[in-house]
Parts: C-alpha cells; structure tokens; sequence
C-alpha cells in the first residue's frame, strides 16, 4: 500500500514541476519576458511527458497555463520590440551625427 502511493507521486512529479513552471513564469512575465518564455516552454515539456506517460489533472492544468503563457510572453515581447525599436533607432542617430 505504501509502495503504490510512492509510485503515485513519483509519476506526477512532472506534472507537478511543469504546472509550478507555469505560476513561476506568470510571476517573472512582467519583468523578465524572455525568461518567462523558458518556464513556460519547460514547463509545458514537463507536462506533456507527463501526460504522455500518465495523465494527471495537474499535467492537464499545466498544459493549459503554460500554453496560454507562451503566447502571452510571445505577444508581450512582440509589443516591446515593437515601442522599443523606434527608440533605439532614435539613439543610434543620435550616436551617428
């Protein structure tokens, strides 16, 4: 009895590890875009192992907030490049004459 709840927990651990890359990258998204991306990448890789060997609610959860985070990440790095890039093309002239 024992032995099987070990293996119950030891078979969502990646479940676990991706549904907690998903709250972790929702926290640094606002301040660190590109390292958000990684969590929410990681963390859906996690997931999906997870769900592949045995589908788990958390895996499931996981799946979902890490995809959504990817494409929030996505267009909130698009949407700095794109206010950014005027500036930067700004200062480059300035450096330039």
């Amino acid at each position: 009895m024992v032995e099987k709840k070990k293996l119950k927990k030891n078979g969502e651990a990646l479940g676990i590890s991706g549904f907690t890359l998903g709250i972790a990258g929702y926290f640094s998204l606002l301040f660190m875009g590109l390292l958000s991306l990684a969590f929410f990448i990681i963390g859906l890789i996690f997931c999906i192992i997870q769900q592949k060997r045995s589908p788990t609610k958390l895996g499931k959860v996981g799946l979902i907030i890490n995809t959504v985070g990817i494409i929030m990440a996505i267009v909130l790095v698009i949407v700095v490049a794109i206010y950014l890039y005027p500036l930067l093309q700004e200062q480059l002239q300035n450096l330039q004459t």
